[in-house]
């Protein structure tokens, strides 16, 4: 046992806020507590090897909030981005994936630091009993803490959200230039961030000054309050994010998808179209949300019908994973598409160099046959007209042809030319354009 605890409670008598006493802000975050005896013997209990250990909380609690970074769940995700466009931050992807790192490491980081707090001596009164009984809580909800890992881990967590979601509205910003058309995406954005921007609102708006009764006690009846209206409002974030993403791709399946008939199954059109990558979130989205709906009207109903205030209807791992959905589609995204990128690249320059023989400039027999097998031989690959090898035929037997085939100054254009004898309009726009283009 601590045989000066006396001494030590005497230390921190002046950071006590009790009996309704009136205290400013920056008093109720450096408080220690509502109940100065509980704090005594908080003390008395403790050993010297607890209040070592307490250090040592304290130094570790540091450096996991400085590991943070590393540790967040998009970490090693966004660094294989980065990687993978070297590091180009002239891109407004780029910069927007940077953004939503940032603030929600933030976030993770200032939340981190309130396990800092944990200690906090209050009253606990319980009115199940008659009269109530009254205790001591000594890990009540510290001000300071709902200050940084509530309020602020907030602000930033949403900020960096907001960023996230403004990736599908530039992915189709690249491609739709009709603003007549791509205005519900806009409007549709704006709902969605602003869904977001009341939650952070509402939990600046629960002030730590107020977290604590007259009496020193945890203000239960407010804190029911405060998360009723929390899963309200993430409730209205799940459907405002359904709803973004459905005029999403909307909007590319009326500009995008009616100019062009992919015939492939969905799996091959994820891989190639972001627009059905887009879908991903919105399913899990629409699968969870009859869920979600069910247990928020459970929640109410015992709330406001029952007055039963101590039902826990904790969701939130359901819309963490939710939620999350639509970040990780962010990432696989972007990496199919430069992978998409750098298939077509190299398809259309395999497909170019053999169409010419390195010496002459004419196509050869051998190379006719090279491309015939390399395209028919493979099941998912695209398919020649049966015409054209006779057609090539054809033309390396006339040396007197029209057609243009010196490999000299004009080799970019015959390139071209034979490109587009070789392909139809539907293989061309494969394999020199994917829906969205990789250009941002």
């Amino acid at each position: 046992m601590v045989n000066n605890y006396h001494e030590l409670a005497l230390k921190d008598r002046g950071k006590f806020i009790e009996n309704g006493a009136d205290a400013g802000f920056f008093q109720w975050l450096s408080s220690k507590g509502t109940n100065y005896t509980c704090y005594e013997e908080f003390l008395k209990g403790r050993t010297e090897q607890q209040l070592m250990n307490d250090k040592i909380s304290i130094v570790r609690t540091i450096i996991y909030t400085l590991q943070t970074p590393f540790t967040f769940t998009y970490f090693y995700w966004t660094m294989l981005v980065f990687i993978l466009h070297k590091f180009n931050f002239k891109k407004p992807i780029m910069r927007l994936i940077l953004y939503h790192y940032i603030f929600r490491t933030l976030g993770d980081m200032v939340s981190q630091l309130g396990n800092l707090y944990d200690t906090y001596c209050t009253t606990n009164i319980h009115y199940e009993t008659s009269p109530p009984r009254y205790d001591c809580n000594n890990s009540a909800m510290h001000p300071l803490k709902w200050f940084i890992s509530r309020q602020l881990s907030t602000l930033f967590w949403y900020i960096g959200e907001i960023f996230g979601d403004w990736y599908p509205l530039l992915r189709t910003q690249a491609v739709v230039k009709n603003k007549k058309v791509i205005w519900i995406v806009y409007a549709t954005c704006g709902i969605f961030n602003i869904s977001k921007i009341s939650l952070i609102i509402l939990h600046l708006s629960h002030l730590p000054t107020k977290l604590y009764t007259s009496e020193g006690a945890y203000d239960n009846n407010s804190s029911v309050l405060f998360y009723s209206r929390y899963y309200m409002n993430q409730f209205i974030i799940i459907i405002t994010s359904v709803i973004y993403d459905i005029s999403v791709y909307l909007v590319l399946k009326k500009t995008i998808f009616k100019n062009n008939n992919y015939e492939f199954g969905f799996l091959k059109n994820f891989k190639n179209l972001s627009e059905y990558r887009i879908l991903i979130s919105s399913f899990f989205s629409v699968i969870f949300l009859p869920i979600i709906s069910v247990v928020m009207i459970i929640k109410f109903y015992t709330l406001y019908g029952k007055k039963y205030m101590a039902l826990d209807f904790d969701f939130e791992k359901t819309r963490i994973m939710i939620t999350s959905i639509q970040y990780y589609m962010i990432f696989i995204d972007q990496i199919l598409l430069v992978t998409y990128r750098e298939q077509t690249n190299n398809s259309n320059s395999n497909t170019t160099s053999n169409l010419f023989n390195s010496s002459n400039g004419y196509l050869s027999k051998s190379s006719t046959s090279t491309v015939k097998y390399q395209f028919n031989e493979n099941p998912d690959s695209l398919k020649f007209n049966d015409n054209i090898e006779k057609s090539y035929s054809n033309m390396n037997n006339n040396k007197y042809s029209n057609y243009p085939m010196s490999n000299n100054n004009n080799s970019n254009s015959n390139s071209q030319y034979f490109f587009n004898m070789l392909y139809s309009d539907k293989d061309k726009q494969l394999l020199q354009k994917n829906s969205y283009k990789n250009n941002l």
